[in-house]
């Protein structure tokens, strides 16, 4: 086995790498303020808010996000709406992962301890003073981890938009592949880059984790 033909083909793998990269850093921002927002709001809004979010989550956490990206892709041409296949891409990820950050929000909020929020009531502060000042920044510290585990899933699952025509790591190796006949030495260079994305955000979300769980 020689890898001379990964090593040759580097470059062009490198190229689609940081089209990973900036699918990922779109869907990921975007996913978890749409998250923040939408948890925020439906951790104090009433129940048909809370039914309705329930709902959003419930859909969107029991579909594959591969159909997801599909339904997104034939969806928009359905209703006249002409989008590339990375916009129609980017917009079904950010719904998916938004759905994922809204779950941890809600629990972040729901584990603010309710003896601190007597204790802002008592204080005559009010309802959105209480949420800024007091439950926000502690559910911010405890949604870090989750929403880094969901950043790293969401890395991981730019890789189906190959699947849609979207051009990115997973195309180019596939498209090296079917020139050079050499699947094996390419995959694992993809899988060695894919690894070097994601393992620092791994073991921040790792360090995330014991910081929070010594801390509490």
């Amino acid at each position: 086995m020689s890898i001379s033909v990964l090593i040759a083909n580097l470059p062009y793998l490198l190229q689609g790498a940081l089209v990973t990269l900036w699918l990922a850093f779109v869907v990921v921002i975007a996913g978890t303020l749409l998250g923040a927002v939408v948890g925020t709001i439906s951790s104090g809004g009433g129940p048909i808010l809370r039914s309705l979010v329930t709902a959003y989550v419930f859909v969107f956490r029991g579909i594959p996000v591969l159909v997801v990206m599909f339904l997104g892709f034939y969806t928009f041409p359905a209703f006249g709406i002409r989008l590339s296949a990375y916009a129609a891409v980017m917009i079904s990820m950010v719904f998916y992962v938004g759905a994922f950050v809204t779950e941890a929000v809600r629990g972040a909020i729901a584990a603010v301890p309710t003896g601190q929020i007597a204790a802002a009531k008592s204080l005559g502060m009010r309802p959105l003073t209480m949420l800024r000042e007091v439950v926000l920044p502690q559910a911010a510290r405890l949604s870090i981890a989750p929403i880094l585990n969901i950043s790293l899933m969401a890395i991981k699952q730019t890789s189906y938009a190959s699947v849609v025509g979207a051009w990115e790591l997973s195309f180019a190796a596939r498209e090296v592949v079917e020139r050079t006949l050499a699947a094996f030495q390419i995959f694992l260079g993809v899988m060695l880059i894919y690894f070097l994305i994601c393992y620092p955000i791994s073991l921040l979300a790792n360090y995330c984790e014991r910081k929070l769980s010594f801390d509490h």
